[in-house]
């Protein structure tokens, strides 16, 4: 999640967690304890650029670190705020562990992915809950958190109000993983009659609401892209990139450590685009689809590229392209009305059910 709603949970977790003695300042300190986590991204440089993807959501993210840090983070803040109140240590140590500890928690609900055992283990966990901005699950913390800053109402009152707004947007995340448990076994049915065996399935959030998600299927000879709105429901759009087969130019690309990197960050929702050059040289372009809802041809958000010869040979290393954003008045407009819930049709180039074609396009003229 952003740094406003990690401050927001911080905040929360902390003054629920810290006691009565320490209630109050422990919002201000749960806000900023929460955040910081996401320091990590100072490492983003490291590696040619490629530290983003190893060290964001890494050790700092890791379920031991809040464990480990958060005792000394309490008794450093204790030593400084409140030195010699005995009273107040446990207090201080508990808001340390708890507000380290949700951070992680909350990330592994979004598509980013989060490594929970780094830097022993690198495996990313990602429940594809909710996306990494969602106005509805902040807005519920948000008011939890604004009336337990309130200091002219009841304690009584400002307690069970930050209660509810915890409890309110915890529940809003499960429904999230319902959501996508239901959505996911909904594009099995649609997708496997014409695929065969689907070798997985994700739906992935889109930003700013809970209704629309893309996904990625993985079949034995293609990657399907696409969207599945809860407005449409047995109706799905898709686009299909093939799986390229095994080649020496392939395999040369696949082998260098950037492209291993990129495909483990992406979870191996991984399209590959080959383009031919004069003199027998290939352009391979590796994508990360699980963010192409935002693509009108469903490409990925980002990836890497490579320049290598037919016979396997390459020439320089693969680099990354950055993140693609969408600028002009049309291509807004259709990220739009995608998140409204409108998916597109055979007329913009994607598949859909015949029958949800149909309905989409309407009779010919004169029909």
């Amino acid at each position: 999640m952003e740094p406003v709603t990690q401050a927001l949970l911080g905040a929360a977790t902390a003054e629920l967690v810290a006691g009565k003695k320490l209630r109050g300042r422990a919002l201000g300190w749960g806000a900023v304890i929460g955040m910081s986590p996401d320091l990590d991204v100072l490492l983003g440089p490291l590696h040619d650029g490629y530290g983003g993807w190893l060290y964001h959501r890494g050790t700092t993210h890791s379920l031991w670190f809040g464990f480990v840090f958060g005792p000394l983070l309490g008794y450093l803040l204790w030593r400084w705020r409140d030195f010699g109140r005995e009273d107040t240590l446990a207090g201080w140590i508990r808001i340390g562990i708890f507000a380290l500890l949700t951070h992680p928690l909350l990330d592994g609900f979004t598509p980013y992915g989060t490594q929970f055992f780094a830097p022993f283990d690198r495996a990313r966990f990602a429940w594809n809950g909710v996306a990494i901005v969602d106005p509805a699950y902040s807005l519920l913390l948000a008011a939890g958190v604004f009336m337990a800053a309130r200091r002219s109402l009841p304690e009584a009152t400002r307690k069970r109000a930050l209660h509810l707004g915890v409890t309110l947007s915890t529940a809003y995340l499960l429904v999230g993983l319902y959501v996508n448990h239901q959505i996911v076994s909904d594009l099995r049915k649609q997708l496997e009659p014409l695929f065969g065996r689907l070798e997985r399935v994700r739906a992935y959030p889109t930003i700013l609401q809970p209704w629309t998600r893309g996904f990625v299927a993985r079949a034995d000879d293609a990657i399907v892209v696409g969207l599945h709105s809860w407005q449409e429901w047995d109706c799905p759009a898709w686009r299909v990139h093939p799986r390229l087969a095994a080649s020496p130019a392939l395999e040369a690309v696949n082998a260098a450590w950037q492209t291993k990197m990129m495909r483990w960050h992406a979870d191996e929702d991984v399209a590959t685009f080959v383009h031919s050059e004069p003199g027998g040289v290939l352009r391979v372009r590796l994508e990360d689809v699980r963010y192409s809802w935002a693509s009108p041809d469903a490409r990925g958000a980002w990836g890497v590229e490579a320049r290598v010869t037919e016979a396997g040979e390459l020439l320089g290393d693969p680099v990354r392209f950055p993140r693609q954003t969408p600028t002009n008045r049309e291509a807004l407009d259709r990220i739009g009305s995608v998140l409204m819930g409108h998916l597109p049709g055979p007329g913009d180039g994607w598949t859909r059910p015949k029958e949800c074609a149909e309905a989409t396009t309407g009779p010919e003229p004169g029909s």
